[in-house]
């Protein structure tokens, strides 16, 4: 049972073609009926409540529904109601509030998957739950002409004017739509509808024929009333069609006689011809004589095609058959039974504890036997003892004990010792104090048999149950936990602890649960060291999963060449996708950044990462190696270059941290490249001497400005702060750290290197994780995050990217400050701040402020002079038009057009045919510790006012 969701398709006919029980429900609540006739259901919503079983169905389930709807209130009473298919709201509707009605509604199922269901809240208006919820048990019985006369207290208000003989006919009367209970007030010595002994409570009233009414109800005076002539029985209430409640009436059931009489009188000129509704008779006098007890025995013929006009009472359904008789009743009362009984026996089922052995118990091997004995004492928490173990035999004994608590043998309990000597009394206690528990079991096999058997078995615990087992070790806890950890490997000790000590009822310890965590991580992401063995079948999985994808595995030179193992030493990864994507973004740049591995095989994962348009980061390749040296970092940029197609001569640019052996290798390769000092890394280092806020400003403008003469009067600014602090600085090639002397070939002024450390950040971790884990971490994180990009790409709109539209503007309101002058030849120039002038040459696309070649957008001054020729009808398009197409939304999509492709588990990848062996590298103890980062001890006591008190 479940609740469709609003955009979700449901195909009945599918779902329920195996299962004809099953069915849906239509549920209309929160609203209100509307009046008779026409009768509607407004202000209220609409739920489809899918994979209903009506063998199982029950009000219960109804109102378990309003829960999860929260629509249950405490003291908030619910009325059910439900539509038989094909009819309308003003003669369709059932109570549905018993067992009786869910009978009823079942009959519905077989042929109508749908049924619709309405509620009411607090109180009903409707007369559905003062029916007889199965109106075919219902028999009608004769009235006596004394009882009617006297029990009625009938009275005819025209009888002086008419004799008794002759009394008025009415003819075509109808019922009101109030039942006849709510507008008599009499006590009757007899009821005037019986029930039959099923019948469990009076019907308020008797519903009506939907037929027109061609014979007259009343044919003669009072004393002369026709009497029903024999006793019949419903089967549908006059052809299915209930009476209906459409509102409260307004006048009370309570009105005195003198109102009725008074109300009468006013209307007695119209007796002969009266005006009624399209349904219900509107005179009230009609009613007291009970018509709709004559008004049924008058037309039997009615009735007769009613009932056989109505196809859906032929349809009898076999499973769930409702009669009137009680033989019938009694059978559904045993299938109800039965289903009950089902219920109780499956819920009994899973709540028994059931037990692990009995004689004649078979096993294929003993360590079966074992692993069953284990499990079983820690879930009964009792202490079992391997009396025997050998190749035929175990036997096992419970090593719980039972304390007498002072309890004699008799069962009685010892008062007073005085004859028992003290000797005996200390016997009997030594040997009374402690009972051993009698659970035993023996387990053997024949020297010609296959399988072990259970021969003696004694099941019954009467020792105190313990909370250190040592069946529950830490390799039976990492089988518990697997699951969990792998769903979350991040989960603290402590609460693995407290969620195995809640589940088990035993006590561990700190230690034994991280022994476990650990194992059960090994058995997830395999052990590190049996990961290099399959690591050229994950390698030749990628490379064929993702075309054009480059992979190379270097291993130690082996001087025995026919020896079966190779050890590893480096594997590089550039996936195909990446590589076009790259060369798609038009922007030659890429971060170069190395990080250090963990777990007991350590190593460093090289990364070079780019820039997209949108200023997000994009990892191009990446590769583990043994060490962070020249002659690693060789090897990862020479491979680098041969998938980008870069040369010694190639304008590229390259931003890293300094590390070790970095700088010779991009001397060596790419004499030619550009390459960005980290200006993160080379204010660590200044602050090993010179710390403070000026100290960093100062060091932020000297990389900041983008001329040379701002650069200039930047660093004298440093001289005048310190001297020793700019011959350190000066020492630097500012090519390498400042915007004044970097190119415009990279379309970036960037002077930081955080594309590699958002990217190290993503991936830590990763970091200690096996080989082959960790390389699958880092492949997929960079799947998952192309897509996250695409997302962010079908959101986008206009010719740039957001973050270029975003600078553009900011730069738009700030060049409105500007004034430009055109001096000819595609030349202006432009004052700002003052007044500062700038040269812009629209032209070649330059500006004298070097930020336009810079960015590859438009400064403010470049900005300021498009207006200008826009303002003089010049064709040159809006300032989008002149960014560098690095910052083009259509280039931002031809980036992430290529997908990393998924490759498939461990136990599809195809084998390698490389002959030997790969095995993991050998353990290198780096030199010296690696030092702690500490606060400097001279600041802190600078700072302290008390020397020597920190």
């Amino acid at each position: 049972m479940r609740i469709r969701q609003e955009w979700e398709e449901y195909d009945l006919q599918s779902s329920y073609a195996d299962n004809p029980s099953m069915f849906s429900i239509r549920l209309n609540y929160g609203g209100v009926f509307t009046k008779f006739p026409g009768r509607k259901y407004i202000k209220g919503k609409m739920k489809y409540i899918d994979g209903i079983d009506s063998d199982l169905f029950s009000v219960h389930d109804m109102d378990e529904i309003m829960e999860l709807l929260d629509c249950v209130e405490p003291g908030k009473s619910i009325y059910y109601h439900f539509k038989r298919p094909t009819w309308d709201l003003d003669f369709g509707l059932y109570a549905l509030g018993c067992d009786e009605d869910i009978n009823h509604f079942r009959s519905y199922v077989y042929e109508h998957k749908v049924i619709e269901v309405y509620t009411e809240f607090w109180e009903t208006k409707l007369h559905t739950y003062q029916m007889s919820p199965n109106p075919a048990k219902i028999k009608i019985h004769e009235i006596p002409e004394s009882l009617c006369r006297k029990s009625l207290l009938l009275t005819w208000s025209n009888s002086g004017d008419c004799p008794s003989e002759e009394a008025p006919v009415f003819e075509n009367v109808e019922t009101m739509d109030e039942p006849p209970s709510t507008l008599l007030e009499t006590t009757l010595e007899q009821p005037l509808v019986t029930l039959s002994e099923t019948v469990e409570s009076t019907p308020a009233y008797i519903p009506r024929i939907d037929s027109p009414l061609t014979e007259p109800m009343i044919g003669s005076t009072c004393p002369n009333v026709d009497g029903l002539g024999d006793t019949f029985e419903w089967c549908e209430p006059f052809g299915g069609t209930p009476m209906e409640q459409d509102e409260p009436n307004s006048e009370k059931a309570g009105e005195d006689s003198q109102a009725s009489k008074d109300s009468h009188d006013s209307d007695d000129t119209e007796d002969s011809e009266y005006s009624q509704d399209s349904d219900y008779i509107v005179d009230e006098d009609n009613l007291l004589d009970d018509p709709e007890v004559e008004w049924v025995g008058s037309f039997p013929d009615d009735r007769d095609e009613a009932v056989e006009g109505d196809e859906e009472l032929e349809v009898i359904n076999t499973e769930e058959f409702v009669s009137a008789s009680s033989s019938d009743e009694g059978e559904a009362s045993k299938k109800r039974k039965k289903i009950r009984d089902l219920r109780r026996a499956h819920k009994n089922e899973a709540a028994a504890v059931k037990d692990p052995f009995y004689i004649h118990q078979t096993f294929s091997t003993a360590k079966e036997v074992k692993q069953q004995i284990y499990l079983h004492s820690i879930q009964s928490r009792r202490e079992l003892d391997f009396v025997k173990n050998d190749k035929n035999r175990i036997r096992v004994v419970c090593k719980g004990t039972i304390p007498n608590l002072g309890i004699l043998e008799t069962g009685g309990t010892s008062k007073s010792n005085d004859k028992v000597g003290p000797s005996q009394k200390k016997k009997k206690v030594k040997d009374g104090s402690i009972h051993k528990c009698p659970w035993v079991l023996l387990v053997s096999k024949w020297k010609k048999d296959i399988n072990w058997t259970v021969k003696t078995y004694e099941k019954q615990h009467t020792c105190l149950q313990t909370r250190k087992i040592r069946a529950c070790n830490y390799k039976f806890l990492s089988e518990q936990i697997v699951d969990t950890v792998e769903a979350n490997p991040e989960i603290p000790l402590r609460a693995l602890r407290e969620m195995l000590e809640k589940k088990y009822q035993l006590g561990l310890s700190d230690m034994k649960v991280h022994r476990a965590k650990t194992k059960a991580l090994e058995s997830i992401r395999g052990d590190f060291a049996a990961q290099y063995s399959c690591l050229r079948d994950y390698l030749q999985e990628v490379q064929s999963r993702n075309p054009n994808t480059t992979v190379k595995l270097q291993v130690q030179s082996e001087p025995c060449y026919a020896s079966e193992t190779r050890v590893f030493e480096r594997v590089y990864i550039c996936l195909g996708p990446l590589k076009s994507g790259f060369a798609a973004g038009k922007r030659d740049l890429l971060g170069l950044d190395g990080a250090f591995m963990k777990g007991p095989y350590h190593g460093m994962i090289l990364t070079a990462v780019g820039l997209d348009g949108n200023n997000c980061t994009y990892p191009l390749a990446y590769a583990v190696v043994e060490a962070e040296n020249f002659n690693s970092w060789t090897w990862f940029l020479t491979n680098l270059g041969d998938d980008l197609g870069l040369y010694a001569n190639s304008n590229f640019t390259f931003i890293s941290d300094r590390q070790k052996g970095l700088l010779p290798a991009l001397e060596k390769l790419f004499p030619a490249a550009e390459h960005r000092y980290c200006l993160r890394h080379l204010h660590e280092n200044m602050k090993r001497k010179w710390r403070g806020k000026e100290f960093k400003d100062c060091l932020w403008k000297c990389a900041t400005c983008t001329t040379i003469p701002q650069f200039n009067s930047a660093m004298e600014e440093l001289k005048k702060l310190n001297s020793e602090a700019y011959d350190w600085l000066n020492s630097i090639p500012p090519k390498h750290w400042s915007r004044s002397h970097f190119s415009g070939r990279a379309h970036c002024d960037a002077v930081l290197n955080n594309m590699c450390e958002s990217l190290n950040s993503k991936i830590v971790k990763g970091r200690d994780k096996p080989i082959i884990s960790c390389l699958e971490f880092i492949r997929e994180y960079i799947m998952r995050k192309i897509v996250m990009v695409q997302k962010e790409i079908d959101k986008a709109n206009g010719p740039l990217t957001p973050t270029a539209t975003k600078t553009l503007e900011k730069i738009k309101e700030r060049a409105a400050q500007c004034r430009a002058v055109f001096c000819g030849n595609g030349k202006y120039q432009v004052t700002s701040e003052g007044t500062n002038q700038y040269v812009v040459n629209m032209d070649q696309q330059t500006c004298s402020c070097n930020r336009w070649e810079l960015t590859g957008i438009p400064c403010k001054h470049s900005i300021a002079a498009i207006w200008d020729m826009r303002l003089n009808n010049e064709n040159v398009g809006i300032p989008e038009t002149w960014v560098h197409p690095t910052y083009w939304l259509k280039t931002w999509k031809e980036m992430y057009v290529f997908k990393v492709e998924p490759i498939n588990g461990r136990l599809l990848w195809e084998k390698s045919t490389c002959p030997t062996k790969l095995i993991p590298p050998k353990y290198r103890v780096p030199i010296g510790r690696p030092k702690k980062r500490e606060e400097d001890l001279q600041q802190k006591m600078m700072e302290c006012p008390q020397n020597g008190n920190l």
